[in-house]
């Protein structure tokens, strides 16, 4: 089992790899660039924070451990040092006059202590000039710094970026480690199932309850599987009059397919499982779920689900959102009402 540690203001990573980088602080190793790898929520940006409170905090404990309530700690928590600078992307891409102004920050002299830390947030989304222009700053640097590139997508890191930084890989929070972590931010325990199956980001996962997006959300799609899993074509009214409503952007329209999925998912492995209560992603529906899974065969309900897949991909070709949910509720009410299993 995964060791976490967390600290009280930046989150939790793995305890390994924070002594990793202690050992190295301690020994004064640390190299110039790292390239931090893992799928969203695993810790990376918190470890690079981390690191960064390690080099300037004033209070280091007795273990080594920044105490994250100095001044220093907090103007890092807070992306107010002047001599750890953060970059993400401006729209979909890192660009290259991005790259240029942090070179620039770097090439001046600290303005505190002899050290700066730069941190590139989605480092994948550079574009390629972007990408060549950090490498020449990675080759020649111009000061003292410690580059933290943060991606959950390596192979769309150039190679030759690769080979100039230290690849540090980070696993996924557990299923359940992750629930704890959202008890612990006082996510209501309704959506808390949900939450941890759409993603294992935090920050994902507060975006999502943002004007209590998420619970309209779940509402409306189970308003919408109640009717679809009694094969009832109110169904595709529910799209327009319960679904649309919601949804406000291409991220809603992706997460929604996603909710959809899921449900259904739900409902496959409660046909084949006695007790999910603790997997079950739509809490609030086991009922609906239970019954559904007790009305039609496995094979019906795996048609079905691969159908709720099939559907989800079309909305990555930019098809319409409504129409292709609207065709996909006409598919599964049909599949369904050709007969439940008696």
């Amino acid at each position: 089992m995964e060791n976490t540690q967390t600290n009280r203001d930046i989150g939790t990573f793995p305890t390994n790899i924070a002594d990793r980088f202690q050992t190295a602080i301690e020994q004064n190793e640390l190299a110039h660039a790292y390239l931090l790898v893992g799928p969203s929520g695993a810790g990376k940006t918190q470890l690079a924070q981390w690191v960064a409170m390690r080099l300037f905090c004033k209070h280091v404990d007795e273990n080594g451990q920044p105490d994250g309530t100095c001044e220093e700690c907090q103007r890092i928590i807070n992306h107010l040092h002047p001599d750890v600078l953060t970059i993400a992307p401006d729209g979909r891409q890192i660009k290259v006059d991005q790259i240029r102004f942090l070179k620039s920050e770097f090439s001046k002299s600290a303005v505190e202590g002899n050290q700066k830390v730069f941190i590139i947030q989605d480092a994948d989304k550079m574009t390629v000039s972007a990408a060549n222009s950090l490498l020449k700053f990675l080759e020649e640097p111009a000061s003292d710094f410690v580059a933290f590139l943060i991606t959950t997508n390596k192979g769309a890191i150039l190679p030759t970026v690769q080979s100039r930084a230290q690849i540090v890989e980070f696993a996924p929070l557990s299923f359940d480690k992750f629930k704890q972590q959202l008890v612990d931010q006082g996510v209501d325990a309704d959506v808390i199932n949900l939450a941890a199956s759409l993603t294992n980001s935090l920050d994902d996962v507060m975006t999502l309850l943002e004007d209590e997006w998420l619970e309209k959300a779940q509402n409306a799609v189970a308003k919408w599987f109640k009717l679809t899993a009694k094969a009832d074509m109110q169904a595709f009214i529910s799209v327009s009059q319960d679904v649309m409503p919601v949804v406000k952007d291409r991220n809603q329209q992706q997460t929604i397919f996603d909710m959809i999925m899921l449900v259904w998912r739900d409902t496959m492995l409660t046909a084949n499982q006695d007790d999910l209560s603790d997997r079950i992603s739509f809490v609030s529906l086991q009922s609906d779920i239970r019954q559904t899974a007790n009305q039609y065969s496995p094979s019906k309900l795996t048609k079905t689900a691969q159908m709720t897949l099939q559907t989800r991909r079309l909305l990555d070709q930019n098809i319409n959102f409504q129409n292709i949910l609207e065709e996909l509720t006409i598919k599964i009410v049909s599949e369904l009402s050709n007969g439940a299993e008696v």
